[in-house]
């Protein structure tokens, strides 16, 4: 054992100090005569024995108190045998470097410097040392394992390292980068993380770690606290103004990072590679420019569309992609008996305001009467509303029910109980619902005053993809909307509730026929039962109501880089937008990424991680697809971070020392004195031994026997 301040050992002189006093204040044994002992308490001799005994062992435990506190001023650590050594008995030592390769690091010449930077970190390896290579991002690839083939590094660092365009994530590479530097069993081990040390890099969920003590932190620093940077976000699709002749624009906003003010940036904008409109902006010093561009008529199906602003600092940014899908507009017909409705109207005169005056809107509604129905072949595909219309003969529901089972989608209206009996005995045949019958008397006067009774929609179906979108705030309500009559619906199993009324009716029930879907809504599609239609969640909700019957998804317009995507599910996806029911998805599919290169999907798995930014292509026999993908926005922000305080934060809090050696070979005597820590065990057994003394003293000389 040795000591780091061996010279405490002259504070053992304390320990004489009282051994001297004990030894001058004793006391010798006088003789003294009394006339009687009659009043004296007799002692016998064994128990003035046993009290010296008590005695002396409190001061044998005082001693021991300040023996232990000397030893621990002392600072004692035990050396330990030798560990494995590099030739010539040197500490092997295991270099783990990582090797920052996001986004951020291909501005100016960061990512040379970067590599020159790990490069020169293995060749300064010396024999019997070991140098792993990782390369991190938010995700972390270890390109080899400690190795003393130092060789092999320096060809992995010069041609197989690469520039991603995925963010950057410190706390997941740091704990990979630790278990390899921990498990290289290397005496001295070293994490070499070599990176711009960008703010946006450690998230709020990766505070709390810690390296181990064992391990040491050497940071190399290729940012700059001078950058400019101009990149994209902040996207929205919106609808021109009528007066403005109407169709659809793009709204985004140019971000500038950094530290310089830029003017005359030339911004354009592109579909389908083709340069369609450009403009120029000036944006100062960290703010952020909003911008627009009116997109031109797009003809049917999916386009790639990319905002690009032109900055040669850092071009990885500098390009927005999406896929926009302009679909034909889908025939929604609506059979129904002209001027029916309230005040002689046409009952589909709200839900053409709604559908066909939109140009966001992809559907177009036309009326029809049921006898034009009846006298038009075999109806396939497309949307049918059935708007409070007598149901008709046999023949008239075979094709209904043909129509359905075909994929079709029906939305049946029922303005109010007139229409019960025909009901229940066209449709009940087929649906599993039909109508209560009502007595004539009981039933809404549409003359009558607004103030008579009425029922709220309730118990909705927020779950549902028909009113899921309402679930969000401020995306519109249906508690104000009022029902003045309404059919009694009566539902079998087979059939969904989706909406009800406040006094517990169905108000919209939904159910699936083969291939088709029915929706069925126990009101008007006017004013003539309800006041629906003077609100603004009609419109909204009607398009859901043909959405869910057309069984359409809605392509995402982009996706960020590090996002996984379903290269089969989004070509099923593209084969409903299409109208092709039958495809073949266990042929060969193809995917190529931004760059034209063919990207191997795992077998067995139909997910792959988007690497790049741009447009993949997913291709099969007959279908294709295109996803967009974008770099994340917070990596184009270049915020440079104070290194020390950064590596301060992922330093082990139980030394203040970066470095921990198995071996005590070399080691001074301060640091194997903070590897051991003995002194704090003897400071605790110390106060253990005060505890015990005081304790000892209260009984046997507070309370002696």
């Amino acid at each position: 054992m040795s000591f780091v301040t061996p010279w405490f050992l002259l504070g053992g002189l304390v320990l004489a100090v009282p051994i001297l006093l004990h030894l001058i204040r004793r006391e010798s044994a006088q003789k003294i005569e009394f006339p009687t002992l009659m009043f004296l308490r007799k002692v016998s001799k064994r128990t003035i024995r046993y009290q010296k005994l008590r005695h002396l062992l409190l001061f044998l435990l005082r001693l021991l108190a300040l023996l232990l506190l000397v030893f621990a001023f002392m600072r004692p650590f035990v050396n330990r045998p030798q560990a494995s050594a590099a030739p010539g008995g040197r500490a092997t030592v295991a270099h783990v470097i990582m090797l920052d390769n996001s986004m951020s690091m291909d501005y100016g010449d960061r990512w040379a410097r970067a590599r020159e930077a790990a490069a020169r970190i293995a060749r300064g390896a010396q024999p019997g040392d070991k140098v792993s290579l990782l390369e991190f991002s938010d995700r972390t690839n270890v390109l080899t394992l400690p190795a003393t083939d130092f060789g092999v590094v320096l060809d992995l660092i010069n041609n197989s390292t690469e520039i991603t365009d995925r963010p950057t994530r410190y706390g997941q590479a740091l704990k990979i980068a630790e278990k390899a530097a921990l498990d290289s069993g290397a005496d001295k081990r070293i994490i070499h993380l070599i990176s711009d040390f960008q703010k946006s890099g450690w998230a709020a969920d990766e505070q709390d770690f810690r390296l181990s003590s064992q391990v040491e932190l050497q940071c190399t620093d290729v940012g700059s606290d001078q950058y400019s940077n101009l990149s994209i976000g902040d996207i929205q699709l919106v609808e021109n103004d009528e007066e403005k002749g109407g169709g659809l624009k793009i709204r985004f906003s140019i971000f500038n990072f950094g530290t310089e003010n830029r003017s005359g940036t030339r911004v354009t904008m592109s579909v389908d590679g083709r340069a369609v409109a450009e403009k120029r902006v000036d944006t100062a010093r960290g703010a952020v420019q909003g911008m627009e561009f009116d997109l031109p008529g797009l003809t049917s199906g999916v386009h790639n569309v990319a905002l690009e602003v032109d900055d040669p600092r850092l071009t990885r940014d500098n390009r927005f992609s999406m896929t926009l899908q302009e679909r034909t507009k889908i025939p929604v017909v609506s059979v129904e008996i002209p001027n029916s409705g309230r005040g002689g109207r046409a009952p589909s005169f709200f839900l053409s305001n709604a559908l066909n005056i939109s140009a966001l809107s992809p559907y177009r509604l036309s009326a029809i009467t049921p006898q034009q129905f009846a006298s038009m072949g075999a109806v396939t595909g497309g949307l049918l509303i059935w708007n409070n219309t007598p149901g008709g003969g046999a023949d008239m529901q075979k094709k209904l029910q043909d129509f359905v089972r075909g994929g079709g989608g029906l939305m049946i209206v029922l303005a109010d109980f007139a229409l019960a009996a025909d009901f229940t005995r066209t449709f009940g045949t087929w649906l599993p619902l039909k109508i209560k019958e009502v007595p004539a008397n009981s039933r809404h006067n549409p003359d009558a005053s607004l103030t008579e009774s009425f029922t709220l929609l309730t118990d909705l179906r927020m779950d549902h993809p028909i009113f899921h979108p309402f679930s969000e705030p401020h995306s519109g309500t249906f508690s104000s909307a009022r029902f003045f009559d309404h059919a009694r619906l009566q539902v079998a199993a087979g059939a969904q509730v989706l909406a009800r009324f406040d006094d517990g009716d169905p108000a919209l029930v939904a159910a699936d026929v083969d291939k088709g879907r029915v929706l069925v809504f126990a009101s008007s599609a006017d004013d003539e039962t309800n006041d629906l239609p003077v609100h603004a969640i009609y419109t909204p909700f009607w398009h859901q109501i043909l959405r869910y019957l057309e069984n359409y998804r809605q392509e995402r317009q982009w996706m960020d880089v590090g996002d996984t995507m379903a290269p089969r599910k989004l070509l099923v996806e593209a084969a409903v937008r299409q109208g092709k029911r039958d495809v073949n998805l266990n042929q060969a599919i193809v995917v190529m990424d931004p760059a034209k290169h063919r990207v191997d999907v795992a077998a067995g798995s139909d997910a792959l991680a988007l690497d790049r930014a741009g447009f993949y292509e997913i291709r099969t026999a007959g279908l294709n697809a295109s996803v967009a993908a974008n770099p994340s926005l917070r990596e184009s922000d270049l915020s440079h971070g104070n290194v020390e305080e950064m590596a301060a934060g992922w330093v082990s809090l139980d030394s203040k020392a970066q470095t921990y050696i198995p071996n005590d070979e070399g080691l001074t005597a301060e640091e194997q004195d903070r590897r051991a820590r003995l002194w704090r065990y003897l400071l605790f057994a110390v106060l253990a031994l005060l505890i015990v003394e005081g304790l000892l003293a209260n009984r046997f000389i507070l309370k002696p026997e």
